[in-house]
């Protein structure tokens, strides 16, 4: 009978300390600063379109860009900006 309990018990504490774990890692990933600039495929990602739809947003000028030393890079608060302006359009 008391491997019983000793056993619910435990999966007590298991599940409380996953959540303060869960809890930690979401303080400390909140902590770092976010990248600003992002690379074509971390900025799909960003807004949930493909990389060549990205690719095509900023080649008809909808996205705005940056380029450096041949690469393309997105600003996040164009992206945000451009996901507010989406979301007003319907």
């Amino acid at each position: 009978m008391n491997t019983a309990m000793e056993s619910t018990g435990n999966l007590g504490l298991d599940a409380l300390a996953d959540a303060i774990a869960e809890r930690v890692a979401a303080r400390i990933m909140a902590a770092q600063p976010a990248q600003r600039l992002m690379d074509v495929r971390t900025a799909a990602e960003y807004i949930g379109r493909s990389a060549a739809a990205l690719r095509h947003l900023v080649a008809k000028g909808v996205l705005p860009s940056v380029r450096r030393d041949g690469r393309v890079y997105c600003d996040r608060k164009d992206l945000d900006s451009w996901i507010e302006i989406s979301k007003s359009r319907g």
